[in-house]
């Protein structure tokens, strides 16, 4: 590059908040800062301006309404002032994340007002709709409206897989391409111990995430195997009703609620993992991948997202039965042997998924998006 280039990265949340995208943007930002782009981070806070571990961090005040006492609850963060606020901002290039958030929809009209190339990388297939009563009615209204025209104002698409790439393919971007995602192998590393606990691992425990029937298994499992643990990482909208469910089967004092952890912790907790568990409907993504690299031996729903990253290593369970994903537990803990096979295959399918990849990866679509746009 003849001078340093300069990317605004867009999210609607971003780090001390716990989170798949928050993760993701916090570990580009800094390693695309390492590579000389200038990173400056757009998203929504307490309306000051600091420096994140080394990260410039614009935080937005934003209308944050999932919080308020009503049911019908919007998920997402609306910044008033963001959209001015990128216009003005000496960068040379918008990058937003996650497709359906206020914030990428801001970041589009910027990019069209500055006259600068806008990217989007898109995080998951949607689904995160299905939190939200009042998002599961008006999806195809914002699907066909604002959804669109991010997409259709986007030089460059960014997919993580092919699954979110097939997603996207339905809103006609003028190019794509898919970057995989990356591990921080030095953190994520296989340990020579074997944790003890049966472990189930989201950063929000929402329904569709599988808590209830990881929570359903274990009495079935305890029935057969007594001396054994649980262990369930994360916090958000179902962790009372989960709490309360354990106490009704009788196992409270069989697992235990961590709360909310900070990805830099994740690791300490999944090498107290025996074996992870996750029967979710919906994408694991980066959680998936990260107990892999730690060679875990993982139980999962099969999923197009699971089966792409994992291929056929992982136990696959269907969802929202917690007597199949109680069988799936009580095979691996009866069988030392199978644990070490699920745990050593799932590891052979992340090797290789280092973040120097997706950093160069990335400036080369920036160079390409300026040489395009003149």
């Amino acid at each position: 590059m003849s001078r340093r280039l300069k990317v605004a990265l867009v999210t609607p949340y971003f780090p001390p908040n716990v989170g798949g995208i928050e993760t993701y943007i916090y570990e580009l930002a800094k390693r695309l800062a390492k590579n000389g782009v200038t990173v400056h981070v757009f998203t929504c806070g307490r309306g000051i301006t600091e420096k994140y571990n080394g990260v410039k961090v614009y935080r937005l005040k934003a209308i944050d309404v999932q919080n308020l006492p009503i049911s019908l609850k919007i998920p997402y963060p609306i910044p008033p002032t963001l959209m001015f606020k990128l216009v003005k901002s000496d960068v040379d290039i918008i990058h937003a994340h996650g497709h359906a958030f206020i914030t990428s929809f801001e970041a589009a009209l910027a990019s069209q007002l500055a006259h600068k190339p806008f990217i989007l990388t898109i995080h998951d297939v949607g689904v995160a709709y299905q939190d939200y009563m009042i998002m599961r009615g008006i999806r195809p209204i914002v699907d066909s409206t604002l959804v669109k025209y991010v997409f259709k104002q986007a030089d460059m698409v960014i997919a993580q897989n092919s699954t979110t790439y097939n997603y996207a393919l339905r809103f006609k971007p003028r190019r794509m391409t898919i970057i995989p995602q990356g591990i921080d192998t030095s953190k994520f590393k296989p340990s020579r111990k074997e944790g003890k606990y049966i472990t189930f691992i989201a950063a929000r425990l929402v329904p569709q995430k599988g808590g209830e029937t990881f929570i359903r298994s274990i009495p079935i499992v305890i029935k057969e195997i007594r001396k054994v643990r649980f262990m369930v990482i994360g916090d958000g909208l179902q962790r009372s009703t989960l709490e309360n469910l354990a106490y009704e089967l009788g196992v409270e004092d069989y697992v235990e609620f961590i709360g909310r952890v900070p990805h830099n912790y994740v690791p300490h907790y999944l090498d107290q993992a025996k074996i992870v568990v996750f029967p979710s409907e919906i994408p694991a993504g980066l959680t998936l991948i990260e107990a892999a690299a730690m060679k875990k031996p993982i139980i999962t729903s099969k999923t197009e997202w699971a089966i792409e990253d994992l291929g056929d290593a992982p136990i696959f369970i269907p969802t929202r039965n917690p007597s199949e994903t109680a069988k799936a537990i009580i095979y691996l803990l009866r069988n030392p042997h199978a644990r070490k096979m699920v745990a050593k295959l799932v590891y052979r399918r992340v090797l290789g998924r280092s973040w120097d990849r997706v950093v160069s990866r990335h400036i080369e679509i920036y160079n390409e998006v300026m040489m395009r746009r003149g």
